[in-house]
């Protein structure tokens, strides 16, 4: 598949009344940035608010009220970014009062809902807790698929979202028959046939996503463990068979839910005993193994942390190959735990393999106590941010 050499970079943020930011802006460079500064200044709620723009939320799991700063009414963000080969910016708004409806804009347009908004502006973020990727159970393997397939392929948040509703009212009948009521065969049917249309398509972008993934992983991790280790990726369905195509390189396949479908309907006592949908996509599960052990249980903390970094320089890799343009890369804390050699080699597998025709690297903004967290003289070509009681400087 042919490499596509666009890139994407933020140009400024401006906050008012966002968690601690009362009134302040930032300017940013291509390449890499850091925020260095204190705990508890505002660094990570600078991330927060840019990757909002991404992602449509917190990436904290935090409601949209809770960002806004003590004693205000409303927090705003405001973020304008530069797509290579385009002369203007594009400049997304946000605004969430404490009570009401939120707001967005893009170049001053209101937009009408969050969907709308997701897939202009990408960005991949690492955090100390996608740790969970690893030890967490399945829902949160599922959601960082959920994350990373949603901001490059609007069938697959639109299956995700039209899936997510048949889910929640299939619950609601099963409830209704568990407490003696009379759901119709045509309720059962058009909720399964439903689900296995819209769970096969889902399982055909993960399953081609996770593909891509296990050999960006595989070559991310040797290089951080010099090769001695080797992990593994597997993606496991319910709604997987010979008919689910690999839909995340060829979407206009139809894809066979004849699977999900058999289960949904061969079932129904189960379910309703249980009370609950108890097969489907969202019980799928990424299966990460190293040295052919089960990561969860056996790999050690710093083990983990490479792996989840592997896969967070995957995710952008993918983006730029599948998507056709390099996201902004976030690590918030990112090298706090790591040794000066692995902190060289993500650098150097950030900045080094992603320039464009120019020579332009792609951004990558991190987080930092401490200014010296790019070793030696790399450190001349980065821009340095200071973090301080809300308010950033240089």
């Amino acid at each position: 598949m042919r490499f596509l050499k666009a890139i994407m970079y933020v140009r400024t943020v401006h906050y008012r009344d966002w968690r601690n930011l009362a009134e302040t802006s930032a300017a940013f460079s291509p390449g890499i940035n850091v925020l260095w500064g204190m705990n508890a200044q505002g660094k990570s709620n600078i991330l927060e608010g840019i990757y909002f723009f991404a992602r449509g939320r917190s990436f904290r799991g935090v409601r949209e009220r809770e960002l806004v700063r003590f004693g205000a009414d409303f927090a705003r963000a405001s973020l304008a970014f530069r797509r290579e080969g385009f002369e203007e910016d594009t400049v997304l708004d946000a605004v969430l009062p404490l009570a009401g409806k939120k707001r967005l804009a893009k170049n001053g347009a209101p937009l009408s809902a969050t969907a709308e908004m997701l897939g202009l502006f990408r960005a991949v973020l690492f955090t100390p807790a996608n740790l969970a990727v690893v030890t967490g159970g399945p829902a949160e393997r599922r959601l960082f698929l959920d994350i990373a397939l949603s901001q490059i392929s609007g069938d697959y948040l639109a299956c995700l979202r039209r899936y997510t509703r048949l889910l929640a009212e299939r619950n609601a009948l099963i409830r209704r028959a568990a407490d003696g009521g009379s759901p119709s065969q045509e309720e059962w049917t058009v909720y399964a046939e439903g689900m296995a249309e819209y769970g096969a398509r889902i399982a055909g972008y993960r399953r081609g996503y996770v593909s891509l993934l296990a050999s960006a992983v595989s070559r991310y991790f040797a290089g951080m463990t010099g090769g001695r280790e080797v992990p593994g990726l597997e993606y496991r369905s319910h709604a997987l068979s010979d008919g689910v195509p690999d839909l995340l390189t060829d979407p206009a396949r139809p894809a066979d839910g004849g699977a999900l479908l058999e289960k949904l309907t061969a079932n129904r006592e189960r379910e309703i005993a249980a009370g609950t949908t108890l097969w489907g996509t969202h019980k799928d599960d990424v299966i990460l193994t190293l040295n052919g052990a089960d990561a969860r249980a056996f790999a050690s903390q710093g083990q983990q942390r490479s792996l989840v970094l592997s896969m967070k320089l995957g995710e952008a890799e993918i983006a730029r190959q599948i998507g056709g343009e390099y996201p902004v890369i976030l690590l918030d804390d990112v090298f706090s735990e790591l040794d000066e050699e692995r902190r060289r080699y993500i650098l150097d597998s950030l900045s080094g393999d992603g320039r464009d025709a120019d020579g332009e690297p792609r951004q990558i903004l991190i987080t930092s106590c401490e200014p010296d967290v790019i070793p030696g003289a790399r450190a001349e070509n980065v821009a340095f941010l200071r973090v301080s009681g809300g308010g950033v400087g240089e």
